[in-house]
């Protein structure tokens, strides 16, 4: 089995919604949204076994929006609600399934 699995992928654009492509979208939420979702799924059978846990780090954008930052606030929400979700239907298994939603920050 695998006892633990981190999925902490993030990847934004900016850009106003009426001015942001359909491919902006689709690019955001493929790596932030569906790629944790693959490899959740493709792992899940090996925590299940172990018993272990799903750690998904998000962002407070999943959850509170922000002007201009639709795709991954979009994602990350869709990250949330997979986690929320997921909790759920591993509770039998005692796989424990844990978000992170970190503050947003700024390199300097």
């Amino acid at each position: 089995g695998l006892w633990g699995l981190v999925n902490n992928a993030g990847v934004s654009t900016f850009g106003e919604v009426e001015f942001t492509s359909l491919d902006n979208y689709k690019e955001v939420a493929e790596i932030n949204l569906w790629g944790t979702v693959r490899v959740t799924k493709a792992f899940l059978p090996l925590i299940r076994r172990a018993k272990g846990r799903v750690v998904n780090i998000t962002s407070m954008l999943g959850r509170m929006v922000s002007p201009s930052r639709s795709c991954y606030c979009i994602s990350k929400y869709g990250v949330a609600a997979f986690s929320d979700c997921l909790r759920q239907e591993m509770y039998r298994w005692g796989v424990r399934v844990i978000l992170i939603e970190p503050s947003n920050f700024v390199a300097a």
